[in-house]
């Protein structure tokens, strides 16, 4: 999900699995569900301290685009969240849940008000948002910003504020209110923890939801290592990057005894792919044609293939380019998602949650040839994976491909009529009442 702008250590605990929460009147709730949220938070901090540390250094000192910030920045109080704009207390719950997590995991001293709050959530007229960022879906400004000051100028004045921050004392995200309930969520879930100093997402970095390519919505605890190091006591405001690395090292050592001797953090340097980036980014914007996503994607492979094969990024194309082509060329789109499974298998590991995803692409391509009895076995294969990760979109996505298989096999058998009621409550709380089912889709 693109960013446009940022501005005593225990162990990581374990997580306790999502739960239904209290939500406001008309608002779905949160199906309750086995094993929702069980392997949260995923992955693992098993890397060599000193890429890690590396690492630390460009998530806090390094911007999206080529602006790096001279000293590192983070919150010196307790960081009080204010949530403003309509349907904005539709997310109350939710966020209550993701700050209990981000205190419980990273030992940051944060929640919502009372104010005065200095992490501002403003959920913004969607028309006018779309219309000045049409490749975003949230953003994050330095400061206490109204939305008509930031969009007066947003890839300037903004820009400038957030690269030349010697401190963090206010931060704003801005949401637009017609979003999408699963993308309001997501942007929550990324931006919250960037607010809190971490400037920059590296589509490189396969463990982590500080990653433009949206695989892990939730932080991981690679995420949580970070914002610990970010606010463990040793950490301070004001630090140069060299300054920032032996820092981070100092306390990676102490808290992070599993990457004093471990294979060191894999990374890929990203300037390299700048024009990919690029491409990428066109594909996704809400104004590209379904000919000009295919044209810039086939670019995308071609530049992935010729300087960053079987890495991260080459995943990431070929599972962009299978979902372009699956509506109008689903067997090509089925032999490139089979391609991506075993690049992304090599770049991430086999039990990253991207194979499930894949796989989930690969359904769709399946149920526009009509092999509805294959659809009905991989999706079946792959829903507690989904689950395990609290991927609501993927879910509702899932219970609808899977619910029409079933109407086209077995129309009004018991497993018929219970995917149909899954797809039903997932798709209310991915999409919000009364919205299209959320089942195969070209782009985000």
């Amino acid at each position: 999900m693109p960013l446009v702008l940022v501005a005593a250590c225990a162990p990581v605990p374990e997580e306790t699995p999502v739960t239904p929460a209290a939500v406001p009147p008309n608002v779905p709730a949160l199906p309750a569900f086995p094993e929702l949220g069980a392997a949260l938070p995923a992955g693992h901090t098993a890397y060599d301290n000193a890429s890690l540390a590396r690492l630390f250094v460009v998530l806090t000192h390094e911007m999206e685009g080529r602006a790096r910030r001279p000293n590192l920045v983070r919150y010196e109080i307790p960081v009080s969240v204010g949530v403003e704009g309509p349907g904005g207390e539709r997310y109350g719950a939710f966020l209550d849940r993701l700050l209990a997590r981000l205190r419980g995991n990273s030992g940051i001293a944060i929640a919502r008000g009372p104010g005065p709050y200095n992490l501002h959530i403003r959920f913004i007229d969607g028309e006018r948002f779309n219309a000045t960022l049409p490749t975003a879906f949230c953003v994050i400004a330095q400061g206490d910003v109204s939305w008509e000051v930031f969009a007066a100028d947003p890839l300037g004045a903004n820009a400038r504020e957030a690269a030349k921050a010697v401190r963090i004392e206010q931060m704003t995200i801005f949401i637009p209110d017609n979003a999408w309930p699963y993308l309001a969520r997501n942007c929550l879930l990324e931006e919250v923890p960037q607010a809190l100093g971490m400037s920059n997402d590296l589509f490189g970095l396969g463990t982590s939801s500080f990653n433009d390519d949206g695989a892990h919505l939730w932080p991981t605890k690679l995420d949580y290592l970070m914002l610990r190091v970010l606010y463990a006591p040793g950490m301070t405001t004001g630090l140069d990057r060299r300054e920032t690395r032996d820092r981070a090292l100092e306390i990676l050592n102490r808290i992070n005894p599993a990457g004093r001797v471990a294979p060191p953090l894999p990374m890929l340097r990203q300037r390299s792919l700048e024009v990919w980036s690029h491409l990428i980014g066109r594909v996704f914007s809400r104004d590209a044609s379904d000919r000009e996503a295919r044209a810039d994607v086939d670019k995308a492979l071609q530049v992935v293939e010729a300087y960053a094969p079987m890495s991260a990024q080459h995943c990431y194309t070929l599972v962009t380019a299978g979902r372009v082509l699956s509506r109008p060329e689903p067997e090509r789109a089925l032999q490139l998602l089979d391609l991506a499974r075993r690049v992304c298998d090599t770049a991430h590991g086999v039990s990253d949650i991207r194979h499930a995803r894949i796989v989930l692409e690969e359904a769709c391509a399946l149920s526009r040839l009509g092999r509805y009895g294959e659809v009905i076995a991989v999706t079946e294969a792959i829903w507690p994976v989904l689950a395990a990760h609290g991927q609501d979109r993927p879910l509702a996505a899932l219970y609808t491909i899977q619910a029409d298989a079933l109407e086209a096999t077995e129309t009004g058998s018991p497993r018929a009529r219970s995917a149909r009621q899954l797809a039903a409550a997932w798709n209310a709380y991915a999409m919000g009442p009364g919205e299209r089912a959320a089942g195969c889709r070209r782009k985000v």
